[in-house]
């Protein structure tokens, strides 16, 4: 039996597992081509790590990869009880704040490296973490799609490292019913 090792952590409550020792062996070849290995090869790991008994449905997994880039810190695969991530913003401090922890890292600016390309994070002195994540753009604009119960709504398609929707506007039934909810 192989032990694996791994460190929960919380960025305002939201869970990240690292695993820093006893992933399955995804080779040294690009962080893109060890995520389609670990897909492929290794998804029954990903499921046993994020889901029940020990995991949850709002549980992301962070595994520490060798980087191929030297100037990074760490490659990490980020993944959650449904599939893979490109990246992880939360997932990110959690990472950063999980190689402090370790003594790997003291404070200062950090890359890691992600199957998506390199994130910045820097973690100030009193445990604090930023992340200046990959570049974002707008992947479709003007996209029209059936609400189910709402009816139609239109928005712009946006990627940064995970696809999100931006709505223009809101199906007529709920018009004026935005509110702050700061």
């Amino acid at each position: 039996m192989k032990r694996v090792r791994v460190i929960d952590s919380h960025t305002g409550g939201e869970p990240t597992r690292t695993v820093i020792s006893g992933g399955p062996p995804l080779g040294d070849d690009s962080l893109a081509a060890r995520l389609e290995r670990f897909k492929t090869e290794y998804d029954n790991f990903r499921s046993v790590v994020v889901n029940e008994p020990r995991g949850s449905d709002a549980m992301v997994g962070a595994l520490l990869c060798a980087p191929v880039d030297k100037s990074c810190a760490t490659g990490v695969i980020f993944f959650n009880n449904v599939g893979y991530l490109g990246m992880c913003g939360h997932g990110t401090i959690g990472v950063i704040s999980t190689l402090a922890y370790l003594n790997r890292i003291g404070p200062g600016r950090h890359r890691i490296e992600t199957p998506v390309g390199t994130v910045e994070a820097e973690l100030d002195e009193r445990g604090e973490v930023r992340v200046a994540n990959v570049p974002s753009y707008r992947l479709a604009a003007n996209v029209k799609v059936e609400a189910n119960g709402h009816g139609p709504v239109t928005g712009d398609v946006a990627w940064g490292q995970l696809v999100f929707p931006v709505q223009r506007s809101r199906p007529a039934a709920h018009a004026g019913q935005s509110r702050n909810t700061d």
